[in-house]
């Protein structure tokens, strides 16, 4: 009876340490932070230049979310932040992949995401599983256990929208979800003409 005890306990500590595990990311973040959003204000942060963070992506690659990939010409970036535990960005995600899918990547911006806020104790983790689940092909940046990227771009709720001009400055932020109308219209719209209604 002992040694089957055994056994099962061997067992478990076998797959429980064979299950998925995630490491956070190193980040470093160039700029200076935005201020807190408030959605009931005038949003301070617009015009603002906003945070050039680095970090690793999906595939444990460096990525850096800024308004220009390489040496392409600078673009209009769209940058959505996600947490693997929030109902609302576990929608969000694969309205975002269906428009892809659809329709591409517009050519005058960049999209980007921020895996933030992330707890093992929390369902949905570990985060990098859920997006390869959902065949999210966004660049994807992971934050680390501070939240540094949440924190300096000024995250009050999920998910969270940063609308960057052409020359890294904030246009508008959004918290809360998008419907597919919304994004879609957002995605279309073309650099300048951001606008959620």
């Amino acid at each position: 009876m002992e040694l089957k005890k055994i056994f099962i306990l061997l067992l478990i500590s076998i797959i429980s340490c064979s299950s998925s595990s995630f490491d956070f990311s190193e980040v470093t973040i160039k700029g200076g932070s935005l201020p807190e959003y408030n959605r009931n204000i005038e949003d301070p942060a617009v015009d603002a230049f906003a945070p050039i963070p680095t970090g690793i992506d999906l595939n444990g690659n460096p990525i850096t979310v800024s308004t220009r990939k390489g040496l392409e010409e600078k673009k209009a970036s769209i940058i959505v932040f996600l947490a693997h535990w929030c109902s609302h960005c576990q929608r969000e995600v694969p309205m975002i992949q269906k428009f892809i899918n659809q329709y591409g990547y517009p050519m005058d911006l960049n999209l980007f995401s921020v895996a933030t806020h992330i707890d093992k104790k929390r369902n949905n983790y570990p985060p990098n599983d859920w997006l390869q689940r959902e065949n999210f092909t966004v660049p994807v940046i992971f934050d680390d256990e501070e939240n540094m990227i949440a924190e300096s771009f000024g995250l009050s709720a999920f998910p969270y929208w940063v609308f960057l001009n052409p020359d890294g400055t904030v246009y508008m932020r959004h918290a809360g979800s998008l419907s597919e109308n919304q994004f879609n219209e957002v995605m279309t719209a073309g650099s300048s003409n951001y606008e959620i209604k």
